[in-house]
């Protein structure tokens, strides 16, 4: 076998890691180092794919004169590197010092022409190259001894090109791709080509003339437009190739016979990695030196059994008290060969397949007796506990109150809770430097996701302590999982008839608004169409628009609002609206939505905000308007489980204004709190210099406005906007606010300054939010940067607050055999269906375990009401 040399492009690579790995990433010291973190998973993947002998890496110094001089503008057009990309470069290379992986630089010239160099320099070896790069110039060396590895997606999705490959994607021979990029040009380095001709074109061309010289001595093959650009750019097509040709002879020492990998010393890789927190990147180094390194594919391939076998694995698993990796796969159509449920169980020794029923009765017992991890525990466990209580439950409430189980997905969204997808690949990507091969059957399907399942638990949990989330993923967000699978099992009671009724009499007053509407704008026009509404308020009617979208002229919630000062149409088409999305989106919905037992089973889901608060779905009970009369109209349909019992809310008063008492520590704001007073009544006379007696309601209407606003993060303008108030005054009121409460002022500037240093801003619990926003130049996301560090801290900390409570109510209604039920959580507000015998002492736990959820300087007030129905217990 001839010796397989890697060569890296390292500018290439670290520009890619560095837009594919968010930044959320930094080392002890505060360096951002998400492209060092990507860099080094390609190349772990890379290796672990490949298994080079040595590995090079290349770096650009300078840009070439000839190519310089051969276009001006070549590459000019490049922003300037970002300074947290170039802060990274020094902390690669000392990375591949350490792992003795040679670095090699020449003044003057790009890293693909040192790609090239030593890809000829291989081949007169007779050895075998891999080019590791993004660059698509490379394709130009592919040979039968030289590939170019590309990444096709994220970082570590990669494919192979050698000289069938290029001509399958590009219908050309390698040695014509300069002449294809002399003729199409790259956008990405200012290379021009020529004008009108495309990939496929140029390809085209090519394939029939051969080279750039062919296609000149037959222009008199071509017509029109085509004919015009290639005479008129004749120079710059042969600039351009001569600027996409990269140079395979410079001059610089390598002893290619003697470069060798891995042949590192394992304590300078361990004190390198170490340095930045890349614990299981440094693992897997270590690995590839004693030979141990298995990859995702590796874990699949440990033993399956089935029947017997199985059940005696788990069996023994259990007893060793391991850790399982489990996992569901659920075929759409069942068959003789294809059952329609599968179950993997990974452990130490293999892995245990189970089917149907006897996967089943192995995920109930593994609930009950054993210690598992899932990519998403709670939709794994609603296999044996349904979210319909007309469904047969193999597990009790309090099996699941017990178990003990990891979510993959909660502890990656507790690492970085403003990514959008937590699968299995993703997280394999981000912590492990690799992904699984395809699956190419359902039961292959299970088997790769077990193994990585329990690959992750590793990696996670380091990432997690070093994180410093450990503890809001293993105390708030684990436990939580078994209590909303409970509360969702549970579901809500709601009147069908009331709802009618309801409907009923909205379709009228939508009928009515439809007339109104009619008779205002003087014809009949569709009202739910934006384009012929436009066309009534800005051309029949005549107003002035505001807002003119790529579609025509807007006619959002916000065009409206302002309209609706100088004419009566736009209010009319804003209550239509809100009565319209009302009626379908509850009144007719959510009776269609009800389950076997005639409740309504909401998903809580805890992965979707970034705030780390719950949000709702399938019905969505968290955005039903809360002030509105016909929201009030729609919680009166919400009613208690039995005839015999009460609807009890549980709120939290004021909880995120108290945290910022808290963690402000401002003595104006404690004291304010700590007497019990209204507190925006205080604040308006502190604020506006009167005595509290004398706070008229809109004073404090104004006080609290200000309140909430600054919790928020709202500057002068959001304010005035929100009061309908000038500029001049809302900033004023601002002023005055810090002025009677100086030391909030002083912790929101200090938490912008903390944020922006670390990326990040921090809960009570060590729940961080990354915000990259912080670090950009542009002033508006800046902005929004930082009214989110601002609110982090305060939004954040209610919402573990919340979830604490939730938690430990629930373990206290099944400890003390409460017929009282658990129905649902919005934002701050517990809610439950309690016979009227159990109102005082289901009262009295609840009120003592949400008020003393988390130590304050301030008291955790909540308030406790029932009645009938959802609007009457507020």
């Amino acid at each position: 076998m001839p010796k397989k040399i890697a060569v890296i492009d390292g500018n290439s690579l670290m520009h890619r890691a560095y837009h594919a790995v968010p930044p959320t990433m930094n080392a002890p010291d505060g360096r951002p180092t998400n492209a060092v973190f990507g860099f080094v998973s390609m190349l772990l993947k890379f290796v672990e794919l490949e298994n080079p002998d040595a590995i090079i890496c290349a770096f650009d110094e300078g840009r070439p004169a000839f190519r310089m001089e051969a276009l001006e503008a070549y590459k000019a057009q490049r922003p300037p590197m970002d300074d947290d990309l170039k802060v990274q470069f020094p902390m690669i290379e000392k990375l591949l010092e350490a792992m003795a992986i040679p670095v090699v630089r020449v003044k003057g010239w790009e890293g693909d022409d040192i790609l090239g160099t030593i890809a000829a320099r291989d081949e007169a070896l007779g050895y075998e190259t891999l080019l590791v790069t993004g660059d698509k110039d490379a394709y130009q060396l592919a040979s039968e001894l030289t590939r170019i590895v590309t990444t096709k997606k994220g970082i570590t999705d990669v494919a192979m090109y050698g000289p069938r490959e290029v001509v399958e994607r590009y219908g050309i021979e390698p040695s014509q791709v300069p002449d294809y990029l002399g003729l199409k040009g790259d956008p990405s380095d200012n290379i021009p080509g020529v004008p009108g001709i495309g990939e496929k074109t140029a390809s085209k061309i090519l394939q029939q003339y051969g080279s750039l010289e062919d296609v000149y001595a037959n222009l008199d093959k071509f017509r029109g437009k085509q004919l015009e650009n290639l005479s008129n750019n004749k120079d710059a097509a042969f600039s351009s190739r001569r600027v996409a040709t990269i140079v395979c002879d410079l001059d610089f020492p390598l002893d290619l016979e003697a470069v060798a990998f891995p042949a590192f010393d394992e304590a300078k890789v361990t004190e390198a990695f170490g340095s930045l927190r890349f614990n299981a990147h440094l693992k897997k180094v270590l690995s590839l030196a004693s030979g141990t390194s298995r990859s995702q594919a590796d874990l699949a391939c440990e033993p399956i059994v089935k029947g017997q076998a199985a059940n005696q694995l788990l069996e023994e698993a259990i007893a060793r008290g391991e850790r399982l990796g489990i996992a569901f796969q659920e075929s759409d159509q069942a068959s003789l060969f294809d059952a329609g449920l599968i179950l993997a169980v990974n452990a130490s020794d293999g892995t245990a397949l189970f089917e149907q029923d006897d996967a089943l009765g192995a995920l109930a017992r593994i609930v009950c007796e054993g210690a598992f991890a899932a990519l998403d525990v709670k939709k794994a466990i609603q296999y044996v506990y349904p979210a319909d209580t007309s469904l047969k439950s193999l597990v009790a409430d309090r099996d699941l109150l017990a178990m003990d189980a990891f979510d993959l997905g909660l502890a990656a969204y507790v690492m970085n809770s403003s990514v959008s997808e937590y699968t299995y690949n993703a997280l394999l990507d981000g912590f492990c430097g690799g992904v699984m091969p395809e699956a190419e059957s359902d039961e292959r399907a299970a088997v790769l996701n077990a193994a990585a399942a329990r690959t992750l638990i590793e990696p996670l949990t380091s990432a997690l302590v070093e994180d410093g989330g450990w503890e809001a993923c293993s105390e708030i967000d684990f436990p939580l999982v078994a209590v909303l699978a409970i509360v969702e099992r549970t579901g809500a009671e709601i009147d069908v008839e009331r709802l009618k009724a309801l409907g009923e009499g909205t379709q009228a007053d939508l009928d009515e608004l439809s007339a109104q509407i009619y008779q205002t704008a003087g014809e009949e026009f569709n009202i739910d169409s934006p384009k012929q509404l436009a066309h009534i308020l800005f051309e029949v009617i005549g107003l002035t628009p505001t807002k003119k979208t790529q579609r025509g002229y807007s006619t959002n919630a916000a065009v409206l609002k302002e309209l609706a000062k100088v004419h009566e149409l736009p209010e009319l088409i804003i209550r239509y609206r809100e009565l319209a999305k009302i009626k379908s989106t509850y009144i007719d919905a959510l009776p269609r939505m009800r389950g076997g037992d005639g409740r309504l089973h909401t998903s809580f889901n805890q992965t979707v905000t970034t705030t780390g608060r719950l949000s709702s779905s399938d019905p969505n009970l968290q955005n039903i308007p809360v002030r509105t009369e016909f929201g009030r109209h729609i919680r009166e349909c919400f009613i208690p489980l039995k005839p015999d019992h009460k609807f009890l809310s549980a709120d939290y008063s004021q909880i995120e204004l108290r945290l910022l008492a808290h963690l402000s520590g401002d003595e104006g704001l404690i004291e304010a709190f700590c007497s019990g007073e209204d507190f925006h009544a205080r604040t308006a006379s502190r604020v506006f210099d009167i005595p509290v007696d004398q706070v008229t309601p809109e004073l404090r209407s104004r006080a609290k406005a200000v309140n909430f606003g600054i919790v928020y993060g709202q500057q002068a303008y959001g304010l005035a906007q929100s009061l309908d108030i000038p500029y001049g005054e809302a900033k004023e009121m601002i002023d005055r606010y810090f002025e009677a409460y100086p030391r909030v002022r002083t912790y929101l500037d200090e938490t912008i300054e903390q944020a922006t240093a670390s990326g990040c801003a921090v809960t009570m619990f060590g729940r961080k939010r990354h915000i990259p926003e912080l670090t950009v130049g542009n002033q508006v996301q800046r902005g929004f940067g930082e009214r989110t560090a601002m609110n982090h801290p305060m939004q954040g900390s209610a919402a573990d607050i919340i979830k604490l409570a939730m938690s430990r109510v629930e373990r206290r209604l099944a400890e003390e055999g409460f017929e009282a039920k658990l129905l649902l959580q919005v934002h701050d507000e517990l809610d439950f269906s309690v016979p009227v015998c159990e109102i005082e002492p289901l009262s009295e736990i609840v009120r003592d375990i949400m008020e003393n959820a988390a130590e304050l300087k301030v008291p955790l007030d909540v308030d406790i009401s029932y009645g009938d129905n959802w609007a009457e217990a507020h």
